[in-house]
């Protein structure tokens, strides 16, 4: 599954006890503003309160059609500086490690369909498919929810020890996972531990990328994060093969020798970089908490559209891939052709993840979602709904849903990249995905609910609330979109 999904969103505090020159931006004819966290908007206004204090107020988004700023002030026009190396060994280094590091964490979640259809045979053969369900949703939950408190770290402390940090718990969790039985041991040491594991990389292997790149950020970070693709695609062989050559328990063990790796190269490879030096402070944890719980962005209706509509996206994205191959053995296709679908969902992911980067940044990053939404919509009505224990039509909406989906983890963040500045990416990037947490953590439980006794009926249905999950996230793209740029046709 994915993920960091991953170009997320970052806001700057107006106080007085840290105002600087870039607490403001320069007044376009936009009247853009950079106020108090909240994501700059063409139609806001800042008013001084009785106490003396900014406050902002919003009448509603109103996208500017008197200017003829250029499309790359639009797309740009949320940076502090627009000085960034967007090329180079060193940037490029960094796309590498993260890429790396990627195969890791976006891996397991790609691969967990494999781990699904297994534990749910075996370990936990008589529990039901709606308890089952929790240990991946809430797998996934952790690894969006902690990016509201470790995007902050990022922001504060850099790559090193986040990754250091992350590391440790995720392969913890692993080492563990190889010994478990029981329902409830799942939840706990797969679900929690190496969600949270992933949750700490997260931030940094995605924010770091925003650092170096912004006119090729799309791209840049379309190459990072086809490592989770590869992880993915690697990893559902691999287990697929080791679980019968050598059982579970050491399928479990070589994953976990392979995620450290990854880990340990992303981690020497991986750097980020400041506009400024970073003043170093000393930790202290109720101020840290606070800068990390800053929801004073969802006053602002282009995070509320965009959270919705990534939330949406990511629902798609990860449920189809984490039940698919269970769908596959339901409807009688052995367990062997089972992997091999999520196998060649992750591997037409591969290019397709790369081009859309390269389609985004040159017609718009929010374009390119709608394009690749739209496309999964299709797919999973004309292709998966139809489907009636047919191998080879499965494997063609596996393609087409493998081409569509993949841009999901890499240009969500970039399209939350366009309403923020770099500079606090981490933080913004943590609390979009805050909310994502609670939002994945509800539809995969709906998705299992649906699925029921996993008969030909049930599936079916779960094929319809796919497809309507998949219909409105097309709808909030749309909507999102409209919040900045409206109707008119341009590069966003």
């Amino acid at each position: 599954m994915s993920q960091t999904t991953t170009e997320r969103i970052s806001l700057q505090s107006l106080s007085t006890s840290n105002a600087s020159s870039h607490d403001v931006l320069s007044m376009t004819s936009t009247n853009v503003y950079h106020h108090h966290g909240i994501l700059n908007l063409p139609s806001q206004d800042l008013h001084n309160s009785q106490d003396g204090a900014s406050r902002l107020t919003y009448r509603g988004a109103e996208p500017d059609r008197r200017s003829v700023k250029s499309i790359e002030n639009i797309m740009y026009q949320n940076e502090i500086t627009t000085d960034f190396p967007d090329g180079g060994i060193r940037a490029w280094l960094v796309v590498l490690g993260c890429f790396i590091g990627l195969i890791a964490v976006f891996g397991i979640p790609n691969a967990m369909g494999a781990i699904e259809a297994y534990v749910s045979t075996n370990q936990l053969l008589e529990i039901l498919h709606s308890s089952v369900s929790w240990i991946f949703s809430i797998n996934l939950a952790m690894q969006c929810f902690g990016g509201v408190f470790f995007g902050e770290l990022f922001d504060r402390y850099g790559t090193t020890w986040p990754l250091l940090i992350a590391t440790c718990i995720m392969t913890t969790g692993l080492l563990l996972t190889a010994e478990l039985t029981q329902l409830y041991q799942f939840v706990l040491l797969f679900g929690v531990l190496t969600g949270l594991g992933n949750s700490v990389a997260q931030s940094p292997l995605i924010g770091s990328v925003s650092h170096w790149f912004l006119k090729k950020r799309g791209t840049a970070l379309s190459i990072a994060t086809v490592g989770g693709l590869v992880g993915g695609t690697i990893f559902t062989v691999m287990l697929q093969n080791l679980y019968t050559s050598v059982g579970f328990k050491w399928a479990m063990r070589i994953l976990l020798f392979v995620c450290l790796g990854c880990m340990i190269l992303g981690t020497l490879l991986v750097k980020e970089r400041k506009p400024e030096p970073v003043v170093k402070t000393k930790f202290e944890l109720i101020p840290f908490l606070k800068g990390a719980l800053d929801f004073t962005i969802v006053k602002d209706i282009r995070f509320v559209t965009l959270t919705l509509a990534a939330c949406l996206a990511e629902i798609i994205a990860m449920t189809i891939l984490t039940y698919l191959a269970s769908y596959a053995i339901g409807m009688s296709i052995p367990s062997s052709k089972a992997y091999l679908i999520l196998t060649i969902v992750n591997l037409c992911g591969i290019p397709s993840r790369f081009f859309s980067g390269i389609l985004a940044d040159k017609y718009g990053r929010f374009n390119m979602m709608i394009a690749s939404g739209t496309l999964s919509t299709i797919a999973i009505f004309a292709l998966w709904l139809p489907l009636k224990q047919s191998f080879s039509i499965l494997t063609a909406f596996a393609v087409v849903f493998g081409i569509s989906s993949s841009a999901v983890i890499s240009l969500i963040p970039v399209c939350a990249g366009q309403i923020c500045s770099a500079d606090r990416f981490g933080k913004v990037y943590g609390t979009l995905y805050f909310f994502l947490a609670f939002m994945i953590l509800l539809g995969t439980y709906v998705s299992s609910v649906v699925i029921g006794d996993a008969t030909p009926k049930d599936f079916k249905n779960f094929i319809f609330f796919e497809g309507a999950v998949g219909f409105a996230s097309v709808v909030m793209w749309v909507y999102a979109r409209y919040t900045v740029v409206g109707f008119r046709w341009c590069k966003f």
